[in-house]
C-alpha cells in the first residue's frame, strides 16, 4: 500500500485534475470525446506548451518571467510585419528566433549583471516589449495570407496538426535537456542549492543567462504557432499568457521555493488549463468566470500538493 501511495503521490496535481475534468466534461457535453474536439484542445494547447517549457526553467530558478506574454505579442506582430515587407519565409523565421534570443538575453543580462530581482526585471521588460509591439503594429491588427499558416494550424500526420507536433518536439527536447544534460542538473541546482554550485566554481550568472535565452527562444516559437492559429498579428495576442504559463508550471508540480519539478508535469498543467477553457466555453460559462475558475483551480492544486507532501513526510 505504501509503495502504491508513493508512486501516485509522484504525479503532479494537474494529472488528477485532468482525469477528473475528463470524466466531468465527458458526462456533461455531447461529443466531448470526439476526435475533432480532442484535436482542437491539443491544437490550442500547443503555443502554451512551448511557452511553458521555457517558463519551467525560470520557475526552477525560483522566479517567474512576466515578460513572456509581451514577447509573444511582439513576435506575432514582427513576423507578420517581416512577411509583409517581402522577407522570405525561412529568413523571417530565423529573425523571429533571433529576436527571442535577444529579448531573453536582455532579461538575463539585467538579472545577472544588474543584480535585480527576476520579478522586477521581467515586469519592466514586459512593458518595453508591449510598447514595441504597439509601435510596430501602429496599434492595428496586421494580416498576411500564407499557406504555411493553414498547414501548421490545420494539417499534420495522423490527423494531428503540425503545431501540436512542434509543441511536443519542444516538450521532449526540454525534458531531455533537464534530465540528461549537465545544464539541466545545474539549473535544478541553482533553484535548490545555489551556494553549493558557487563553491564548486560553477558560474551562476552563465546558467541564469542561458535559462532566459532559452525562455526567449521558446516564446519566439510559441509566438509563431499562435500567429499561425489566429492568422494575424496584434499587440494583444499574448496577453495573459505569462500568467497562464506560470499556472501550468505550478499545476505541473514544479516548486517556486525548492527548485524541484520538471517539464513532465507541465504538460498536464497545460492540458488542464486548456480543457478548463474549452469545457467551460462549451458549457456556456462566461470568459470572466473562466479566469476566476482557473485561478481557484491553481490555488486548490497548490494546496493539494502541499498536503500530500506533508502527509508523505516531504513537506517542510
Amino acid at each position: 500500500m505504501k509503495k502504491w501511495f508513493h508512486q501516485w503521490k509522484q504525479c503532479p496535481p494537474a494529472f488528477y485534475m485532468v482525469v477528473a475534468l475528463s470524466l466531468f466534461f465527458g458526462s456533461q457535453i455531447d461529443h466531448y470525446w470526439s476526435w475533432s474536439n480532442i484535436s482542437n484542445i491539443l491544437s490550442q494547447s500547443a503555443p502554451l506548451l512551448v511557452l511553458a517549457c521555457g517558463q519551467t526553467l525560470v520557475v526552477l530558478l525560483q522566479g517567474t518571467d512576466l515578460s513572456l506574454g509581451a514577447m509573444i505579442s511582439f513576435q506575432c506582430v514582427l513576423w507578420i510585419y517581416l512577411l509583409n515587407q517581402g522577407i522570405p519565409l525561412l529568413v523571417s523565421v530565423l529573425l523571429i528566433v533571433l529576436s527571442g534570443t535577444v529579448m531573453g538575453a536582455l532579461n538575463g543580462f539585467l538579472v545577472t549583471r544588474g543584480k535585480i530581482m527576476i520579478f522586477i526585471v521581467t515586469l519592466a521588460t514586459q512593458n518595453i516589449f508591449k510598447s514595441a509591439a504597439l509601435l510596430l503594429s501602429g496599434n492595428q491588427t496586421l494580416y498576411y495570407r500564407h499557406d504555411i499558416f493553414r498547414i501548421i494550424a490545420k494539417e499534420g500526420p495522423f490527423h494531428i496538426t503540425w503545431s501540436v507536433w512542434i509543441g511536443l518536439l519542444c516538450f521532449f527536447f526540454t525534458m531531455l535537456l533537464l534530465r540528461r544534460t549537465k545544464f539541466g542538473m545545474r539549473i535544478k541546482g541553482l533553484g535548490g542549492n545555489p551556494e553549493a554550485l558557487t563553491f564548486s566554481g560553477i558560474s551562476i550568472a552563465k546558467y541564469t543567462m542561458l535559462v532566459f535565452v532559452y525562455a526567449g527562444i521558446m516564446a519566439a516559437v510559441a509566438g509563431m504557432l499562435l500567429c499561425c492559429r489566429i492568422e494575424s498579428g496584434n499587440s494583444n495576442a499574448g496577453n495573459g499568457m505569462e500568467f497562464t504559463s506560470v499556472a501550468a508550471v505550478l499545476l505541473g508540480g514544479t516548486s517556486l521555493r525548492e527548485g524541484r519539478g520538471g517539464v513532465e508535469g507541465t504538460i498536464f498543467g497545460v492540458l488542464l488549463i486548456q480543457m478548463l477553457k474549452s469545457g467551460l466555453m462549451q458549457l456556456g460559462v462566461s470568459s470572466i468566470y473562466q479566469t476566476a475558475i482557473i485561478g481557484i483551480v491553481v490555488l486548490l492544486a497548490i494546496v493539494m500538493d502541499t498536503l500530500v507532501k506533508e502527509k508523505s513526510g516531504d513537506g517542510a
